[in-house]
């Protein structure tokens, strides 16, 4: 994990803590990761100081819905929950994700309040964690360039993930952002 990933992963656990909600009160930010286990916290720090909740479940149409449910119930208003329905990168899940991610937007559309939140996905991070992408050039010389490879291979699972339904793509390889935002440029002209 380089000094990047560290700091945002340190960033993001430390969402979890009430302080964080507390000082940054009024500045909206994305809660991480509420979960079914630990809604109720978070949930609380969010409508306290003004923040917007990411609700994970585990690439699970029933459990997204039924956490936004949840979220509501406890007074989170529909219009500060977006859903991370945790996604797989290319070669490892994609397929089972992208079908998920469709089941969550379908209902959505004709009006399925608790499905309709934006969703945010991280193909950054979970490209980062396979094996293409850390294995060395002289290991696996077929493979290609280490940096071209991993910048192919999250754009080709970002792109997926957008068209299958993602409104925030949080990228890590600049090459792969820059590209993926050419590609939502041209699908907006």
């Amino acid at each position: 994990m380089n000094d990047l990933q560290a700091g945002l992963r340190s960033l993001l656990l430390s969402a979890k803590e009430p302080g964080l909600a507390r000082v940054c009160a009024g500045e909206n930010l994305l809660l991480n990761w509420v979960e079914q286990d630990n809604y109720r916290t978070i949930a609380g720090a969010a409508i306290g100081y003004g923040h917007t909740l990411v609700a994970q479940s585990p690439i699970d149409v029933n459990i997204a819905k039924q956490l936004n449910i949840l979220l509501t119930g406890m007074s989170v208003p529909a219009g500060r929950i977006v859903i991370d329905p945790m996604t797989g990168a290319m070669g490892y899940g994609l397929e089972y994700t992208y079908s998920v991610m469709e089941r969550i937007r379908l209902p959505a559309l004709p009006g399925d309040a608790m499905l309709a939140a934006p969703m945010i996905v991280s193909p950054g991070q979970e490209c980062a964690k396979i094996k293409e992408l850390r294995a060395p050039e002289a290991d696996f010389p077929a493979w290609g360039d280490l940096e071209r490879r991993a910048a192919m291979w999250e754009l080709a699972t970002a792109t997926s993930l957008l068209y299958a339904g993602a409104d925030v793509l949080i990228m890590y390889h600049p090459e792969a952002a820059t590209a993926l935002r050419r590609t939502i440029v041209s699908l907006m002209d």
